[in-house]
């Protein structure tokens, strides 16, 4: 048995391997494996290896038919030997020299199922970039050796700075789901569910090369992708989703869900907002009108599927939605409905509000400029009570 097993999918890889296994052979750690599986490249990425194999004798070949990066970390799982895993894409690289000795030595002493470093963004010039989700506190900064909850880390994205122990994945079955993509959070989140402490080490163990990933947009560029990227969250929900333990990170993983369909490039996607729909809207496969309207009703459906997106945490920026989705016109009966119903179902009874669909498709349109003695004749009658959508709108206007 080695110390860490290393699993690197290979996809068309060839012009990155050289540089990519050339890295890992500065590793300080003095026993390792890489674990390379190439997916059935249609470039030169096997023969590659072969060449590489020759020159480092840590590097082990399986090959697969073509069946996805997750897939193939599967099959490297399947073939490690090492008493933790950790994972390289080809393309990427480990920045510091000593971090896994420091991440193995790490969890050996504190007996720890999974071992989390850092991670910085390389550019095309292998310039070292500070990375983003750090700034926007999306998952653990690692400054200290320490034991945190599971529920500390954040988003469960980046898993590749991390090792995890090899008996613990195989103890609870832990594989990455069949999909195109996004299945990498799926794997981490399960591994969160299971283990009782994270050991942090303040190191940079892994450079992630943004400029020759492209970004979401330009990897999910058909529908099968676009669907799956949108299972991984109903996925990622439904693990994490239960005791309350995970529900801080679920909120701003729901919003990075939102934010995501909200990007210029997918604004105009039916294809997106399509598979949105099949995933999360199965009883209601009618497309809006665009894609305002589709945010809030994805975010009813939230909060009718899970228990973190509960009515206190979600109600705010359901109203915030259904108020900007009202200024492109009337909002859809079906939103409006669901709307009434989510807050009659959740809403404590001093709060009941009525809704009225005729009222609120005229009103919200026009309340943004309005001024006159009719705006708080409409909003003082007794003959309704106000929605929080217009109330929001009331005491915007007070304070312009």
């Amino acid at each position: 048995m080695v110390k860490i097993s290393v699993i690197m999918p290979v996809y068309n890889g060839e012009d990155f391997l050289e540089r990519s296994c050339k890295n890992l052979s500065k590793q300080t750690l003095d026993d390792f494996e890489l674990i390379c599986v190439d997916d059935g490249s249609s470039d030169n990425s096997l023969e590659e290896l072969k060449k590489l194999s020759d020159k480092y004798d840590f590097i082990k070949i399986f090959s697969q038919d073509n069946q996805g990066s997750g897939k193939a970390r599967n099959y490297g799982i399947s073939k490690a030997q090492g008493e933790y895993i950790a994972f390289l894409d080809a393309d990427d690289i480990f920045i510091d020299k000593d971090a896994l000795e420091k991440m193995y030595n790490a969890g050996i002493e504190y007996d720890a199922d999974m071992v989390a470093g850092n991670l910085l963004r390389v550019d095309n010039h292998g310039k070292l970039l500070k990375n983003f989700n750090y700034v926007d506190d999306n998952y653990a900064y690692c400054s200290k050796i320490e034991k945190i909850r599971p529920e500390e880390y954040g988003i469960p994205w980046a898993f590749y700075k991390n090792i995890y122990r090899k008996d613990f994945l195989d103890r609870y079955d832990i594989r990455f789901p069949d999909l195109k993509r996004g299945q990498d959070p799926v794997f981490l989140a399960h591994i969160l569910t299971k283990i009782d402490y994270i050991v942090t080490v303040p190191v940079n163990l892994y450079g992630y090369s943004f400029e020759a990933a492209g970004g979401p947009n330009k990897r999910i560029n058909n529908y099968e992708k676009k669907h799956d990227y949108m299972m991984h969250y109903y996925q990622c929900f439904k693990i994490l989703d239960g005791d309350g333990k995970f529900n801080d990170s679920l909120i701003k993983y729901a919003e990075s869900l939102f934010i995501f369909l909200s990007l210029e490039d997918n604004i105009h996607d039916k294809d997106l907002f399509k598979a949105v729909h099949e995933v999360f809207e199965k009883d209601n496969p009618e497309l809006f009108n665009n894609h305002l309207e589709e945010i809030v009703c994805l975010r009813l459906s939230l909060a009718d599927m899970y228990d973190f997106y509960s009515y206190e945490n979600s109600i705010d920026n359901i109203e915030e939605s259904l108020i900007n989705s009202s200024l492109n016109g009337s909002i859809p009966d079906k939103i409006l409905d669901k709307y009434s119903e989510f807050v009659e179902n959740n809403s404590k009874e001093e709060d009941m509000v009525c809704v009225s669909k005729s009222l609120i498709n005229k009103a919200i349109p026009n309340l943004v400029n309005e001024r006159t003695g009719k705006l708080e004749e409409l909003l003082s009658s007794n003959s309704w009570k106000m929605t929080a959508p217009i109330r929001k709108f009331k005491n915007r206007l007070k304070k312009q």
